[in-house]
């Protein structure tokens, strides 16, 4: 394998697109992580919200950023098939460096809730980048690459809440903004001066954008619409949790003070670790054993090990259990990522990221609004028990409807 992969008169290094993207993948993570799981403790300290308000306010907030996303995903990324997912990464970087930054300054509820708005509706820097790597990979590195692009999801994952529950003891939560929003911004720049995107012919510059369309084209692309539904469940059983951690934490530990907030973010990073431990390894697997089936044997695994849930005791149990939950879980994405490549040609493959970003999101707007309604109403481990019961549905779907007729 040469270093350099030929497209068109130029040459692109798949392996330099891959490090910086990787790297800018790795702190944009890192500046959500350090920030948003924290929300809850953020509304109540910081912004002064009644304490019988914060599971309202902390679901409303993370959800609306989701929904914002998953209405604006389909039309960025047909702008991407247009211009290039280079140009999607720059403006979405140098937008939520901006959006992290009036994040460090709001003073009230409200205020918040507008900033996640504009948020959600100018990200999409992960998903822009993701898309670039696949598009520049050699097909052969598909599932390794793409499987290292995950575990720079679970790196951020790792450093974000370490970083962010630590600032938020030293320096208070609104220094964790401060700090995300100079990270997006030197990954943006990284972007700008290091990564190249294909070439673009004068064709593509004229193509007219119809999102409509694209989402008709998908209708009938029965292997996308499988991609989208299993991003959407995924994301849906990952974010309904989130805003319930940080204050089951407290609980277990008998109180909601900082050594909670600091513990909330080791627990976090856990399933960091976990992924930067497995990703890269089932992201291989998939490759040598096919994707849908290690997404099939990743989804049961995650779900009956999320059904411990339910005997959790202590701190420890809980983390224990975490950790061993994102070892299969960490799994799902890549597989998933590289299934699209398969079913989704060249052309259209910002549209292809564009749609199932979207329905990753719209599962980003769902969880946090079904863990918050469901917090209200039962235990919390409980609510961990159901998301393993959901995953487990999804792994007998994936057998009976893509293996099974495979056969």
């Amino acid at each position: 394998m040469s270093f350099f992969e030929e497209h068109g008169s130029g040459a692109i290094s798949w392996k330099k697109n891959l490090v910086v993207l990787w790297a800018g993948v790795f702190l944009a993570c890192a500046s959500y992580t350090s920030c948003i799981p924290f929300l809850p403790v953020y509304l109540l300290k910081e912004l002064h919200v009644p304490q019988d308000q914060v599971n309202f306010w902390s679901g409303l907030v993370y959800a609306v950023t989701f929904l914002g996303s998953a209405v604006m995903a389909p039309y960025w990324g047909a702008w991407a098939d247009r211009v290039g997912q280079r140009k999607m990464a720059i403006r979405a970087g140098f937008g939520l460096a901006l959006t992290y930054m009036l994040g460090a300054i709001v003073q009230t509820a409200p205020q918040m809730l507008g900033v996640r708005i504009l948020t959600g509706l100018i990200s999409g820097f992960v998903p822009a980048s993701l898309s670039l790597v696949s598009s520049t990979l050699p097909r052969d590195k598909l599932g390794w690459g793409m499987g290292w692009m995950q575990s720079a999801i679970a790196s951020g994952s790792i450093l974000g809440p370490l970083m962010g529950g630590y600032l938020a003891v030293w320096f208070g939560m609104r220094m964790s903004f401060y700090v995300g929003a100079g990270s997006l911004f030197f990954a943006a720049m990284m972007v700008v001066f290091l990564v190249r995107d294909l070439p673009f012919t004068k064709e593509q510059h004229r193509e007219q954008m119809h999102v409509v369309h694209d989402i008709k084209i998908a209708l009938h692309n029965r292997g996308l619409l499988y991609v989208m539904f299993m991003f959407f469940l995924v994301q849906t059983c990952t974010m309904a949790i989130q805003p319930l951690i940080t204050l089951y934490v407290g609980e277990l530990m008998g109180g909601a003070g900082d050594a909670s907030v600091t513990m909330s973010g080791w627990i976090f990073s856990l399933a960091g670790i976990a992924g930067i431990i497995a990703a890269p390894f089932w992201g291989k697997r998939g490759q040598q054993c096919g994707f849908v089936r290690i997404l099939c044997l990743v989804l049961c695994c995650a779900g009956c090990v999320n059904l411990c849930q339910v005997f959790v005791s202590s701190i420890w149990e809980f983390a224990a259990i975490q950790f061993v939950y994102g070892l299969f879980l960490s799994g799902a994405v890549p597989n998933i990522n590289s299934t699209l490549v398969e079913v989704t040609p060249q052309e259209m493959r910002g549209k292809a990221f564009g749609l199932t970003t979207s329905a990753q999101q719209f599962g980003g707007v769902v969880g946090p609004m079904l863990g918050g309604l469901l917090g209200n109403y039962m235990p919390t481990r409980y609510v961990l028990f159901s998301t393993g019961v959901v995953l487990l549905s999804a792994a007998a779907y994936t057998f009976a409807s893509r293996l099974r007729k495979a056969k």
